[in-house]
């Protein structure tokens, strides 16, 4: 009896060695089974843990004879791509976990190619099967799919399809094994004439339909765009310096891929502005493209308004590359009068051309311009203006805002501003300041003249008319504040007091209701007719004693708005005064640190280190009430100690070469201040070519994802980015992935 079990046991073991059972380890036992609906799931998925490629041929087969799901297409995907042997090792497929694995993506490619070529737009499963097939594509870079790749971008552009296409189109930018062929075809794309804007639609239903058709082209043309960028391709530039043009609602695209392209682009770019490329200035002819006649362009001919459109972009792009030789180009522009960029429902873009040219004069730096934008703003400081109304606490001494055309200001505010990054000395200082102590000019030139006049002074003389006007700010903010805290004061407290008890007596209204409801609760059921006809009652009684305290409320806010009003705008008025004190004492900080540093660069550097208490330390000399100041207030002190620091370092050129990983390292600061003057200096000291700027700054570019505040700065770095890996002859390493789009600084409807 207890011999029986074994002898069982035994005969079983030898039943089943005879019947060879498949191998649970080996592909073929599973692809074996992908013919049946009950065992195809459990097949693909042991698959795909094996990771064996041997298995793509029969999950191709199976793919294509049950309907090309997009799970299979997966599992062939993961199949075919290479893994190291630590890869393998963590994702445990065991056989290559010494061995690594071979990439299998000639295996793979028939069923890939497959899946674009017949992809059917009808069936979203068809897409999405085309759409992971196009990025496996990209992914592999064999130039055998690029065929695939450009005839589905070539199909017409669908709501349906665009999101295969576009898959497409950005897996074409990775064939830099093949960039003739597949720049050709991007090329061709981004060739395209936009279709109608929706703002030309006669009706809403119209509008509606155009939005979306244009919309779709929007989003195809963008991603071959980008593509472009990322092939870097020398003939492409002409392409694309056209494309500002066709779609400039594409234009932060256009404008990184230009970068990316290299030299060949900033040929271009310059010959726009010296009114040379026949190309663009067809384009203009044929489009009308210098003018603005309307939304829908049916506005007669002597109704249309010019537009800088044509100076403006190539003006942005110019900056990018940082080159002394567009200076002569961008200052030649400056001879042609400002002009609004583009208007879209009948309103001017805030900006002019001029804005573009100054920001890349300043980006570049060249002290050529020095002598040409001096003029631009030197006649501010002949004369005060005829005074008219401006904001109260503007001047410290009340006296109204200073004024003069518009657009003959804003020049001047842009070419003060730009002033500083071009001399290469304190050649103008001593104008500037006459401008930020004329209490008739205006309140925004006397604040950029400020500024400007602190990045240019360098000893501690120059600090006693800044310090003049923060006393003068602070005896005002003194004067409103002791105005503020009289009578106005006291009838704002009353006011206040009043008010509260006007909110307390509808709180107690309320509280009282609750307090009724809850007693009616504990004894509901338990009450006669008469008391529960009392109760409700006693219910509506509480609502209208409500109602009536809440309308007595909105009486009381009223009056308590009058109330408090004198002593809101005088306290407004004295905390404005201070903050304009503030800026004045924060400008003698950033005279200091040149007065500390003088020449020694490293004493500049070693600002990038700076505590808010080192840099009040430093100016406690120059700044009596530093005792006083707030910690954010000594952060202020200190971004503006870095901004003359690196104003400093950048104007020393190659001699401060050495400092170019101190400042790669600070471009990842979330400050603003910060980061923009690390980003001024760098192009101007970096030796090129620099090795190491591609991988730093996209570290610096990471740093700022998702950081609202610094979009436009992580923008500029990205575009820096795209710079320093050409720049000097450097061969470009692989871009960061692509991160979406920020919108441009000028986005202008068509017109």
């Amino acid at each position: 009896m207890n011999r029986l079990p074994l002898a069982f046991v035994l005969l079983a073991g030898v039943s089943s060695l005879a019947g060879c059972p498949d191998n649970p380890y080996s592909y073929t036992t599973w692809t074996k089974q992908l013919g049946s609906q009950q065992t195809a799931e459990r097949a693909t998925t042991e698959l795909e843990q094996l990771g064996d490629p041997r298995a793509i041929p029969a999950l191709g087969e199976a793919w294509k004879n049950t309907g090309k799901p997009v799970r299979l297409l997966q599992v062939i995907i993961s199949l075919a791509r290479p893994l190291t042997a630590e890869e393998a090792k963590a994702k445990f497929v065991t056989d290559f976990e010494k061995t690594g694995r071979k990439a299998s993506w000639d295996v793979a490619m028939p069923y890939l190619k497959e899946a674009l070529t017949t992809v059917d737009e009808a069936n979203p499963r068809s897409v999405d099967s085309a759409s992971k097939a196009a990025d496996a594509l990209g992914e592999a870079g064999v130039t055998d799919g690029l065929d695939a790749l450009i005839d589905i971008s070539n199909k017409p552009l669908t709501k349906k399809l665009i999101a295969a296409q576009i898959g497409a189109v950005r897996a074409m930018g990775k064939f830099t094994n093949d960039k003739p062929k597949a720049a050709a075809a991007l090329q061709k794309i981004i060739d395209r004439d936009p279709p109608a804007h929706p703002k030309t639609a006669k009706n809403k239903e119209e509008g509606k339909l155009l939005g979306e058709k244009y919309e779709v082209f929007l989003a195809m043309t963008g991603a071959a765009i980008n593509a472009l960028g990322e092939l870097r391709t020398a003939g492409a530039a002409k392409t694309l310096v056209l494309s500002m043009y066709r779609t400039p609602e594409l234009f932060t695209q256009i404008r990184r891929s230009l970068v990316a392209t290299g030299p060949a682009a900033e040929d271009e770019l310059r010959r726009i502005l010296r009114g040379e490329h026949q190309e663009v200035n067809q384009l203009f002819k044929d489009k009308k493209l210098d003018v603005y006649c309307g939304d829908k362009g049916d506005a007669p001919a002597d109704q249309c308004q010019k537009v800088s459109a044509k100076d403006f972009y190539p003006a942005v792009v110019l900056g990018d590359f940082y080159d002394p030789k567009s200076t002569p180009d961008l200052l030649a522009a400056l001879n042609r009068p400002p002009l609004p960029v583009y208007f879209t429902d009948e309103q001017a873009s805030p900006n002019t051309q001029y804005n573009a040219i100054f920001d890349s004069l300043r980006k570049i730096g060249s002290p050529d311009a020095a002598a040409k934008v001096k003029s631009m703003w030197i006649s501010a400081a002949a004369g005060a203006p005829a005074p008219k109304k401006g904001k109260p606490g503007a001047a410290a001494d009340d006296a109204e805002a200073g004024g003069g055309d518009d657009a003959d200001l804003n020049v001047k505010v842009l070419a003060v501003s730009a002033y500083p990054f071009l001399v290469r000395d304190t050649e103008g200082a001593s104008d500037l300041a006459k401008i930020a102590s004329d209490n008739h000019a205006n309140d925004t030139l006397r604040q950029e003249a400020a500024t400007a006049y602190a990045r240019l002074a360098k000893d501690a003389s120059s600090m006693d008319s800044l310090d003049s006007l923060a006393d003068k700010y602070f005896k005002a903010s003194a004067d409103k504040r002791k105005e503020a805290d009289g009578k106005p004061k006291a009838d704002s407290d009353a006011a206040d007091k009043v008010f509260e008890g006007e909110k307390k007596k509808v709180e107690d209204a309320r509280a009282a209701k609750t307090k009724l409801a809850a007693d009616m609760s504990t004894r509901k059921g338990k009450v006669s007719d008469d008391q529960a006809k009392a109760d409700l009652a006693a219910l509506k009684a509480a609502d209208a004693e409500i109602k009536t305290q809440e309308e007595s409320l909105k009486e009381a806010k009223k009056k308590h708005k009058e109330g408090t009003a004198a002593y809101k705008a005088l306290d407004a008025m004295a905390n404005d005064y201070k903050r304009f004190a503030r800026m004045f004492q924060t400008h003698i900080g950033r005279i200091e640190v040149a007065i500390r540093c003088q020449s020694d660069l490293k004493c500049y550097a070693a600002t990038l280190k700076e505590t808010p208490d080192e840099a009040a330390k430093n100016a406690a000399k120059y700044i009596k009430d530093i005792k006083d100041w707030t910690d954010a207030e000594k952060k202020g002190l200190v971004e503006a100690n870095i901004e003359r620091a690196m104003l400093e370092i950048g104007k020393q050129g190659a001699k401060a070469a050495d400092l170019t990983d101190t400042l790669l390292d600070a471009a990842k600061s979330d400050s603003r201040l910060i980061r923009q003057s690390v980003l001024l200096a760098l192009p101007k000291i970096a030796k090129l070519p620099c090795n190491n700027c591609e991988a730093k700054l996209d570290e610096a570019i990471k740093e700022g994802e998702g950081k609202s505040a610094l979009g436009d700065l992580n923008l500029e770095t990205t575009m820096m980015r795209n710079y320093f890996s050409w720049a000097g002859g450097k061969t470009p390493s692989a871009p960061p992935a692509e991160a979406p789009a920020e919108a441009p600084a000028e986005a202008p409807a068509k017109k």
